[in-house]
C-alpha cells in the first residue's frame, strides 16, 4: 500500500462540536461535493471535494444494495490517484488549524482528517457534519428574539442606504441577497434557505441577546427565503418608525440602486413587466415597457411607484401605529436621528448607547 494511501485510511483522528468549530481560529475545509456545497454549507468554509457527484452517487448506491466494505473499496480506488493533487490544494492552510466536514461526520471526513494529521496538519474533524450544524443553527434560530427598532417606509424612502449604516444593524435584504420587491434580484446571486440561515446566524449569534437592534421592515418572506418565525415575530414586537421622502427623492435614490442603463439589466426588467399585467393590466405594463425601451426611467419609475408599490405598501402597512416619523430627505440627518432614539429606549431599565 503507498503511503499516502495508507494514512488516508489509518491515520490518526481528532474531533470537536460545532460550537468549537466555528471559532474563528478554525479555517473550515468542506469535503463534500460542490452541488452540496453550493446547496447549503457553514460561511466562510472552503470547498475541497472529495469525490463529485456521480462518484459519490456510485459509491452510496453500492453502500445501500452491497454493503460497507464494497463501498469503501471503490471509495479508495476513486481517490487513491488524486491524494497527490488533493494534499497540494491544502497545503496553502497547513499553518493553520482545519476542521473537516461532510454530511454527517462520516468517512469522507474522517479519512481526510486522518490523512492530513499524517501528513502533518493541524486538523480535526467535526462531528456529526453540516448536519450537526444545521442542528446547531435552528436551535439558535427557533428562539432568537432580540429588541428592535424596525424601520418602515415606502419603496425607494431610503430604509437599506440607512441600514447599511447603522452601526450594528442587521440588513435582511444582504443576508438573501435579495431587495425583497418584484425587482429584487436583478444584479444580485439570491441565497437559498440554508444559506441564508447560516449567514444569518454567523451575524446574530454573537450579539447580546438583549441588545436592541435596526432591522428593516419586510414581510415574512425576502425573495424566496423566510425570515426565522422568532425573529419576525420580534420584528413585528419591535419599536416602528416610519421614514418618508419626496416622490422625486425616492425616484433618484432608486435610480441610482438598479441603474437600468446596461443591456443586460434592461432585459432582465422587461422580462418581469409580464408578470404585472395582473396588478396594472395589460395597458399599463405596454406604457411601462415603451418607457423602459425609451430609456425614460424617472417616469418608469414613478409609474411603478404611483400604481403598484405604494398601494401595495398602503395596503401592507394598514393599521400600523408608529413610535417615530422622520424625514429621509437628508439621510445623513436621518442616520443622526435614529441613533438618537435609539440612546433614548431603555432596555430593563438601562439605556443602551452606541459608543
Amino acid at each position: 500500500m503507498r503511503p499516502l494511501l495508507q494514512n488516508f485510511l489509518q491515520g490518526q483522528l481528532s474531533s470537536i462540536e460545532v460550537s468549537e468549530a466555528l471559532q474563528p481560529s478554525n479555517t473550515l475545509i468542506d469535503v463534500r461535493t460542490s452541488e452540496e456545497h453550493f446547496q447549503g454549507a457553514i460561511p466562510g468554509s472552503r470547498n475541497h471535494p472529495l469525490f463529485d457527484g456521480l462518484e459519490r452517487s456510485l459509491i452510496g448506491k453500492l453502500y445501500r444494495q452491497v454493503g460497507r466494505e464494497a463501498a469503501v473499496e471503490r471509495g479508495t480506488s476513486i481517490v487513491a490517484p488524486q491524494l497527490e493533487k488533493f494534499l497540494n490544494t491544502l497545503r496553502p492552510f497547513q499553518s493553520r488549524l482545519l476542521t473537516v466536514y461532510c454530511a454527517r461526520g462520516g468517512m469522507r471526513s474522517k479519512s481526510v482528517t486522518r490523512f492530513l494529521s499524517s501528513e502533518g496538519f493541524r486538523v480535526q474533524q467535526l462531528e456529526g457534519g453540516y448536519k450537526a450544524y444545521r442542528r446547531h443553527v435552528l436551535d439558535f434560530l427557533k428562539d432568537f428574539r432580540p429588541p428592535l427598532i424596525v424601520l418602515h417606509g415606502r419603496t425607494g424612502v431610503g430604509k437599506t442606504l440607512l441600514i447599511r449604516s447603522l452601526p450594528g444593524s442587521i440588513d435582511l435584504e444582504n443576508l438573501a441577497q435579495h431587495r425583497s420587491s418584484i425587482f429584487g434580484a436583478v444584479h444580485l446571486q439570491p441565497r437559498n434557505q440554508k444559506n441564508f440561515e447560516g449567514l444569518f446566524y454567523s451575524k446574530t449569534s454573537s450579539k447580546p441577546r438583549k441588545e436592541l437592534t435596526f432591522v428593516e421592515g419586510e414581510s415574512r418572506k425576502v425573495g424566496k427565503v423566510f425570515i426565522p418565525e422568532a425573529f419576525a415575530d420580534a420584528m413585528k414586537k419591535g419599536k416602528k418608525i416610519l421614514l418618508k421622502a419626496s416622490m422625486e427623492t425616492r425616484v433618484r435614490r432608486i435610480l441610482e440602486e438598479y441603474h437600468p442603463r446596461d443591456e443586460e439589466t434592461l432585459f432582465k426588467i422587461e422580462a418581469i413587466l409580464p408578470a404585472l399585467k395582473e396588478s396594472l393590466g395589460k395597458n399599463v405594463v405596454e406604457q411601462l415597457k415603451t418607457l423602459l425601451q425609451q430609456n425614460k426611467f424617472e417616469d418608469f419609475i414613478t409609474i411603478l411607484l404611483e400604481k403598484y408599490y405604494d398601494p401595495r405598501y398602503e395596503h401592507g402597512m394598514r393599521g400600523y401605529q408608529y413610535d417615530l416619523e422622520l424625514s429621509a430627505e437628508d439621510l445623513e440627518q436621518t442616520q443622526r436621528d435614529l441613533i438618537e432614539f435609539h440612546s433614548a429606549q431603555p432596555i430593563h431599565g438601562n439605556k443602551t448607547k452606541y459608543s
